[in-house]
């Protein structure tokens, strides 16, 4: 009976972690680059023409990343080298939306999420 009971916890707690995992990571890419854009936005202070183009912007690096990631499931290095051009694409099409004090602050803002990541505080990942 102690066995059955114990089972039985067991499974209602993976159950737990399945939908907990679930809910975490059901973001569309139309939902991530609003979240980024809108937080570049507030971090940045982007007029309109800026936050659409940064939109567009977030929203191509997002199509592009679940692309990249269905292409080359399971091959972390072609992930990463796919992930490193996309970032790449993406860098280049903010400088050219930026103004150069907004490029200052955005790199500043990088730098000190990275700084985050690496002692281990989290921070956003990836950019989005």
């Amino acid at each position: 009976m102690k066995t059955l009971k114990i089972g039985i916890l067991a499974l209602l707690m993976s159950i737990g972690n399945f939908v907990f995992a679930q809910q975490q990571g059901g973001k569309t890419a139309e939902e991530r680059a609003t979240a980024h854009s809108q937080k570049l936005t507030q971090e940045l202070g982007l007029n309109a023409d800026q936050q659409k183009s940064t939109y567009t912007a977030c929203l191509t690096r997002a199509q592009q990343m679940e692309a990249d990631r269905a292409k080359n499931q399971g091959d972390r290095d072609a992930m990463r080298a796919g992930r490193k051009q996309i970032e790449q694409t993406f860098e280049t099409s903010m400088g050219q939306i930026l103004t150069p004090e907004q490029k200052t602050k955005w790199e500043q803002i990088k730098a000190d999420e990275k700084a985050k990541r690496q002692q281990g505080g989290g921070g956003q990942r990836g950019g989005e």
